[in-house]
């Protein structure tokens, strides 16, 4: 190798080493940049302090209303209106023992009087006899035809003394005649319809001057205060309902709660549902017939046990609470899910339940307590 090559390959190593001798000095005269500490994430969390009470595990009811009372009006007689209290319209409101309907019987009364007339006639005819063979009976009798009038209902007869008058007088026609003229007088009241109860006419209008003919329906009448919740539930939830039993409905989208109480339970369960027929009675001025209600019954009292939002379960079987601002998983019991909540046992008094779902949540999960509530 010529000495020319020579001293330049060991002028270049010197340049390496050189070079790479102060690339080291300077980088340890440098300082190393300071590390952060990695910075610890709380989650800001809702929770509610557990306080356990004795409950009521509810069912869901939902159905529809009927009228409790109805009374379809099929005049016994025939007749033209002529009115009554108020114009027979629906929507018509009647206390009871106002004339709903009253036909004109002018002609019938008429015939009842002359009918009167002549059963006291015959009295008059027979009293010379009963004051001869029944002189012990002949002032009952001469009272009774003196206190009758054709004008007015007859009085009930006179006891018999003995039954050899009793047959004397049955002879001569009496009591045929009297019951003759008591049923045109029960005939003459049919002439009026009377509301049996507080209501209002549901269905059927009568205008004054109308022919009503005896069988034909004029309408209805039904009690307006008083109806009955038709609903069916589960046959396993129905062996915890008993008559008497409270129920809490209200209208499909409306806050408002009507109470109401089970007075009926089928004594059979539907086979293609499987589901038992229950009757509510509902009392109130504000609730109409078909109207669709739901609610819940109240059914068995659970100790020890508070209502959460069902969806902080967990498997339907544990929860979250918070401790120490940690998640903590705790098993609990679940009794009876109704909606958008759950009745369980299992937590104890104090413990604060985390009260929201957390995607991703994890037992020791840091957490710091936001917003808290009391639970009950």
């Amino acid at each position: 190798m010529k000495k020319r090559q020579i001293i330049i390959i060991v002028s270049a190593i010197a340049i390496v080493l050189v070079g790479y001798g102060g690339c080291s000095l300077l980088a340890g005269q440098k300082k190393a940049p300071e590390r952060k500490a990695a910075e610890k994430v709380v989650r800001l969390v809702k929770g509610i302090t557990i306080k356990n009470d004795t409950l009521t595990s509810r069912t869901p009811l939902n159905g529809k209303l009927i009228v409790r009372e109805k009374v379809e009006i099929f005049p016994e007689v025939t007749g033209k209106l002529i009115g009554g209290t108020h114009p027979f319209k629906v929507g018509q409101s009647y206390k009871k023992g106002e004339v709903l309907l009253a036909m004109d019987g002018k002609e019938a009364n008429l015939n009842l009087q002359a009918q009167r007339s002549a059963f006291i006639n015959q009295i008059a005819q027979v009293l010379p006899d009963i004051k001869i063979d029944y002189a012990d009976a002949y002032d009952t009798w001469k009272q009774y035809m003196e206190n009758q009038s054709p004008t007015r209902a007859l009085d009930p007869l006179p006891a018999s003394p003995s039954d050899p008058l009793e047959r004397f007088l049955s002879g001569r026609n009496i009591y045929q005649q009297f019951y003759n003229v008591k049923s045109l007088e029960e005939r003459q009241t049919k002439f009026t319809v009377i509301a049996p109860f507080d209501g209002v006419v549901s269905m059927g209008n009568a205008y004054n001057g109308t022919l009503l003919r005896a069988g034909q329906k004029v309408g209805e009448f039904i009690r307006n205060d008083s109806y009955e919740l038709e609903a069916a539930v589960p046959a396993e939830d129905a062996v915890r309902i008993s008559v008497g039993d409270q129920v809490n409905m209200h209208l499909k989208g409306d806050s408002k709660t009507f109470e109401g109480r089970i007075i009926r339970i089928a004594g059979n369960v539907d086979p293609m549902s499987q589901r038992v027929s229950i009757y509510a009675l509902m009392d109130s001025d504000d609730l109409k017939e078909g109207l669709y209600m739901e609610g819940q019954i109240a059914v068995d009292e659970v100790s020890d046990a508070v209502y959460v939002n069902r969806n902080i379960l967990i498997d339907d079987h544990h929860v979250y609470v918070i401790e120490n601002d940690q998640l903590m998983k705790r098993s609990v019991e679940v009794i009876d899910l109704q909606g958008d909540e759950a009745l369980i046992k299992g937590l104890k008094d104090g413990e604060v339940l985390l009260n929201q779902f957390i995607e991703g949540a994890y037992e020791g999960m840091a957490v710091q307590v936001e917003q808290e509530e009391k639970a009950s």
